[in-house]
């Protein structure tokens, strides 16, 4: 998804975007005479553009409205061979955790010689059970190059991954009694605001460890980067099951095939997935509000299309159409996050009675493949943007930068601040190129009244 698409005005972005960064970095980079020198900004002073429709220069000294390159530094603040590090997956699964953490391991042992890396297990879960002994399934593992081997083939995290329990001083107590110097934290907008959190109890407390997000979220919806890991593979998975829906409408009498697709906040999954997959006839998504009765309301405009074209195929995002469901006691999950009804199962009943009403027969099957879209091996184009981050999560933390982590920003790895991660959602703009080619290939209203 293009930056552009962002639901942010960068007019008002005043937050400096300079990453914080620890004293002289003095010791020299095993890298140097590698082929990393060819990297063209060694020194670290170039910078991206936050909006590059507004700013075209790579170098300014506007630092509110940029964001430093990532890669690898001339030199490094930490001493690899006696740096401790550790690394922890949190929040729900997505393709390429397991990439992250091999790559993460390979590049810190292998190229900067760091001798000592922790695991984290079960996410900051992990960090609060670190002392209780007896409950060995939390206890830290080592990691090196043969403990990662062909971890890549699997899906799933071999650390074990878990929502919540994000307590800054619990945690920070657990990487002082580890001596951890370097913690790389590897999920979604929920683990980055924790991340945030964490690090402004080390500055609080004036520690010198550092601290380096690595964004993941299939939704693809955390602010400063493109596209998040595992969202390549999760729009193959999501084909997948449209493909059947697909099949199984058009081979049934006035066939309808609805398929849910993750997306909380961000309809980018379900656009994405559509676009690839000719013939689908409906993209629901929560950025453009769902009107169900009435003319030009979504009911009678499918059933009309049902019997102009025998059949449709639905793909609806889970947050699209909330407002449709009666008033109700927030519920959240241990992450935070509001816990969402539905919609598939809503539309299905709906698209029902408006049949009944209308005495027509119909076929409605129902594809839910939410948990198939996170639990699966990451595809080739994923694997090598998940070497990427982490490759320059490594270079950031040990050239001393801190509380920041690895964005992907019109074509280049940056450098982010985390306390810019929270200034919103990265959200579909119906104004922008992806909408306007879902609703060019489907042919649907641009908006529901």
């Amino acid at each position: 998804m293009h930056p552009s698409s962002w639901h942010l005005n960068s007019e008002c972005f005043s937050v400096d975007c300079l990453s914080d960064v620890f004293g002289k970095s003095e010791y020299p980079s095993p890298l140097k005479d590698s082929i990393f020198q060819l990297h063209e900004d060694y020194k670290g002073t170039m910078r991206i553009p936050v909006d590059l429709l507004r700013k075209t220069s790579l170098q300014t000294e506007d630092h509110s409205l940029t964001f430093e390159l990532a890669g690898p530094r001339e030199k490094l603040f930490w001493n690899p061979t006696s740096v401790v590090v550790a690394i922890v997956t949190c929040g729900g699964l997505a393709p390429g955790l397991n990439n992250v953490i091999q790559n993460l391991v390979t590049i810190l042992c292998s190229r900067y010689k760091v001798e000592k890396i922790y695991g984290v297990p079960y996410g900051y879960y992990g960090f609060s059970h670190d002392k209780d002994t007896h409950k060995f399934r939390f206890s830290w593992h080592r990691l090196d190059t043969t403990a990662v081997q062909n971890i890549d083939f699997e899906a799933g995290s071999v650390l074990g991954t878990g929502r919540g329990h994000s307590d800054p001083q619990t945690i920070v107590d657990a990487l002082t009694f580890r001596g951890v110097d370097l913690l790389f934290t590897i999920g979604g907008d929920g683990t980055l605001a924790g991340a945030a959190e964490i690090y402004e109890e080390i500055k609080r407390r004036q520690l010198p460890i550092g601290l380096i997000g690595i964004p993941k979220t299939i939704d693809n919806d955390v602010l400063w980067v493109s596209k998040t890991f595992g969202f390549e593979s999760a729009v193959g998975k999501a084909v997948e099951a449209l493909r059947c829906a697909q099949a199984e409408a058009r081979s049934t009498y006035n066939g309808v095939g609805i398929v849910k697709i993750m997306g909380r906040n961000s309809g980018a999954l379900a656009a994405t997935a559509s676009m690839a997959l000719n013939g689908i006839d409906f993209v629901l998504i929560p950025e453009v509000p769902l009107v169900i009765d009435g003319e030009h309301g979504f009911l009678n405009i499918a059933i009309n299309k049902v019997l102009e074209k025998g059949h449709i195929t639905i793909a609806v995002a889970e947050g699209a159409g909330q407002d449709l469901f009666p008033e109700h006691k927030t519920e959240r999950d241990a992450s935070g996050n509001v816990k969402l009804k539905d919609i598939g199962i809503l539309l299905k009943e709906k698209i029902a009675q408006e049949f009944v009403k209308r005495g027509i027969e119909y076929n409605i099957k129902y594809i839910d493949p939410s948990y198939i879209l996170r639990a699966q091996p990451t595809s080739t184009e994923d694997s090598v943007f998940c070497a990427y981050l982490s490759q320059n999560a490594a270079h950031a933390a040990m050239a001393g930068k801190t509380g920041c982590m690895i964005g992907y920003h019109y074509g280049h790895f940056t450098l982010v601040p985390l306390k810019t991660v929270s200034l919103g959602k990265k959200c579909v703009d119906v104004q922008q190129e992806l909408w306007g080619s879902v609703l060019a290939a489907t042919g649907q209203p641009s908006n529901w009244k």
